[in-house]
């Protein structure tokens, strides 16, 4: 008779409990949307828009070709416009920029994509997260930096890349702003709180009422979300806010004795006359400058014709004088 030794259960128990760890943590590194990551961006080479409406204006009026219909609200396009120009250097992709207002129903466009070459905007709905709209009611009141929130996050942020998790075809964000922020800005845990961009079904751009809500993503049409997040990633601009950093300073305005934006001599000679500066027909010659007009609508050639006659009239006089 063959005797054989049997394991102690305590042995099968660790070996289970092991094997379980093990399919626990390879199912976590395997799965992208579940992994631990951090942004790697330096922060500290980011710098926030003017306030001050002078140089505001300087900035944002070299991009008045941007939005020529005004879709977007203009406060929150000047903010990314800004920030886009005082940090391109920092902005992989300089394609686009996208401008999400959460302070608008849910069931409205909030989503706005930017070509900065051409200036269109495409105009998409949205999501929120559902503890940033606690009582379901289509609009964001209360935003988070904080993980397992299920809040969405205000400020400035880059695209980064593509993946696929539990959704397809999601993007990652990496958070701009710090805690403390102006206008309630925080949102530096974005990457580690999984708040991506993603297709949702409970998000739909023909539907004109109250959108679903997600855990915090702001997640998009399927129908546009590949399109869209095929030009955007790759560290595009990516800026959320409910309110402007300041005042909008508005497009160039002819007459306000600034030649800037679009206005050229052509378009508002009052600005932009760039001979304004050039000594006009009644001002006294400079020092040394032979005038070449003649008062009163004489050409050039008027006045020295003028001269010559008189000259000959001389002569003859002389001539018959000195006769007698």
């Amino acid at each position: 008779m063959t005797v054989r030794t049997l394991r102690p259960k305590l042995t099968t128990m660790r070996e289970l409990t092991r094997i379980a760890a093990c399919a626990f943590l390879c199912a976590c590194t395997a799965e992208p949307e579940l992994s631990s990551t951090e942004s790697a961006l330096d922060l500290s080479v980011f710098t926030l828009p003017p306030a001050a409406a002078t140089e505001r204006a300087a900035i944002v009026r070299a991009y008045d070709h941007v939005d020529p219909t005004d879709q977007v609200p203009r406060g929150l396009l000047e903010d990314a416009l800004a920030y886009y120009d005082l940090n391109q250097t920092h902005i992989p992709n300089s394609d686009y920029v996208v401008v999400i207002d959460l302070s608008l129903y849910s069931g409205k466009d909030r989503f706005w994509l930017v070509d900065m070459a051409s200036g269109d905007v495409e105009a998409h709905k949205v999501s929120h997260g559902t503890n940033s709209d606690p009582d379901n009611n289509g609009y964001a009141t209360a935003f988070g930096n904080v993980e397992g929130s299920l809040k969405s996050s205000l400020g400035f942020a880059l695209t980064a890349e593509i993946y696929n998790g539990s959704h397809q075809h999601s993007m990652r964000l990496d958070g701009l702003s710090p805690d403390g922020s102006p206008n309630g800005m925080a949102n530096t845990r974005m990457r580690e709180r999984l708040v991506v961009v993603h297709e949702a079904s409970y998000v739909d751009d023909g539907n004109t009422s109250q959108q679903g809500r997600s855990n915090g993503c702001p997640a998009l049409d399927p129908s546009i979300e590949v399109g869209v997040v095929d030009k955007i990633h790759g560290g595009a601009l990516f800026y959320t806010a409910i309110s402007a950093l300041a005042e909008p300073v508005g497009r160039a305005t002819c007459g306000d004795t600034v030649c800037d934006g679009d206005e050229t001599a052509a378009s508002c000679a009052v600005d932009c006359d760039g001979g304004a500066d050039d000594p006009g027909p009644d001002d006294p010659p400079i020092d040394g400058e032979v005038p070449t007009t003649q008062p009163g609508g004489c050409s050039s050639t008027g006045g020295a014709g003028l001269l010559l006659a008189f000259a000959v009239v001389g002569l003859v006089g002389l001539r018959r004088r000195q006769r007698r």
